[in-house]
């Protein structure tokens, strides 16, 4: 059962829950708080962190007008990403 519980967190706190969500990690803020509870920021930060790190390469390739031919390295990363 789920019970809402308004809180005030650190602005860093919200912009991490964002990224899991845009990574497909969590499915809403909700959930990502939940997760980050459950898991620890620790472990979080790090699937981040190594999400922020694929994404930039896949930016590069993208800015070095590398083709993907399997329809774009990023849309099957977060197709891969999605539970």
């Amino acid at each position: 059962m789920s019970v809402t519980v308004s809180i005030k967190v650190r602005k860093e706190l919200v912009e991490l829950a964002d990224k899991m969500i845009k990574y497909g990690i969590a499915r809403s803020r909700s959930h990502a708080f939940n997760v980050m509870i459950e898991r620890g920021i620790k472990e979080v930060l790090k699937e981040v962190e190594f999400w922020d790190r694929v994404y930039e390469k896949v930016k590069e390739l993208e800015r070095r007008r590398y083709k993907i031919r399997h329809g774009g390295l990023s849309k099957l990363l977060e197709e891969d990403r999605i539970k």
